[in-house]
């Protein structure tokens, strides 16, 4: 879940031209560093163990950037803007509280709000939640927190076409955010198509291609459902057949735990190296030092199943194009 409070409006002189911008990072088991990686990537700040802040942020373009808070109510406390609160409460529900600039318990505002309008507030599953918080610890507010159904994530959720190890449609998107690039993005060996579409959506230059042509069927499927322009062209991702791109992928390890032949991965990426500017792979971690010395790592995101996510750039040497 991710909540953001954005509207300049709410600060009086001592907050003019800066715009406050509050999130609620709660990721989904396994993706913790990821999470953690894209909130750095948009230029937000930690500011407690679960919540960040900063000046900019598109929220709609985030990969965790669904949901958005309505005003209802203001006052000079938070009993008031509780007691301002002139709309239906819905319940199950649950409140929380902003102070200084941090997230505090909420048992005391939510007892107060079941004092002023009864109702069981502390839902542990609720369908809705109120949020009470303080911009500049005078005026305080009160809202509902909703849902953005036409985001990017609950586009890409809709889309028919997946298999037991596609990327979620978080990390897809987050993806494409923290690897930063200007240049194409290249997706060789794409699967049902996540990352691609991903990137279209994003508005980044995108190429996409892949050997399996059960695969490529999901993945125009995919793109068909978004209506998009992405043309997914059928290649052997070890045929490298563009070059200047980015390389972001989640490449097809070897399935079978239990041997011990070669990495597909390690194959798949140093056949790129020479054709590409930077990259945002997902590899498995114990190829980390066999890769080749032509590339420089500038971070390393610990991921799912003993993963890794490296990005980086290729360094300019002879016999690489860059």
């Amino acid at each position: 879940m991710l909540l953001f409070i954005h509207n300049s409006n709410l600060y009086q002189e001592k907050y003019k031209g800066f715009k406050l911008i509050w999130i609620h990072r709660n990721s989904p088991r396994g993706f913790e560093d990821l999470s953690l990686a894209e909130m750095a990537a948009a230029g937000l700040k930690q500011v407690s163990n679960r919540y960040f802040c900063g000046q900019s942020f598109d929220i709609q373009k985030s990969a965790y950037g669904q949901f958005s808070v309505r005003e209802v109510s203001r006052g000079l406390s938070a009993k008031e803007a509780i007691a301002n609160f002139n709309e239906d409460i819905p319940s199950p529900y649950r409140m929380e509280k902003f102070e200084n600039k941090r997230r505090s318990g909420s048992i005391t505002y939510a007892k107060l709000a079941e004092e002023i309008h009864g109702g069981n507030i502390r839902a542990t599953d609720p369908k809705s939640i109120i949020l009470v918080f303080s911009p500049d610890n005078t005026i305080w507010i009160a809202g509902f927190v909703t849902e953005k159904k036409n985001s990017l994530v609950h586009k890409l959720q809709m889309l028919p076409e997946r298999t037991c190890v596609s990327l979620t449609p978080q990390a897809a998107l987050a993806l494409i955010n923290i690897a930063q690039t200007q240049n194409p993005i290249i997706d060789p060996c794409c699967g049902t198509g996540m990352i691609p579409l991903a990137a279209v959506l994003l508005k980044k230059e995108t190429y996409a291609s892949d050997k399996n042509f059960n695969m490529l069927r999901m993945a125009k499927a995919n793109r068909d459902t978004l209506g998009v322009d992405l043309e997914i062209q059928h290649k052997d991702a070890f045929s490298p057949w563009i070059s200047g791109c980015c390389l972001v992928s989640d490449f097809p390890a070897d399935r079978s735990w239990s041997s011990n032949i070669e990495d597909l991965s390690l194959k798949l990426f140093m056949s790129w190296i020479p054709f590409i500017k930077s990259f945002c792979v997902i590899i498995p971690s114990q190829i980390i030092p066999k890769l080749s010395t032509a590339i420089t790592i500038t971070k390393k995101i610990a991921f799912t199943a003993n993963r890794t996510i490296l990005l980086g750039v290729i360094k300019k040497a002879d016999g690489y194009t860059n």
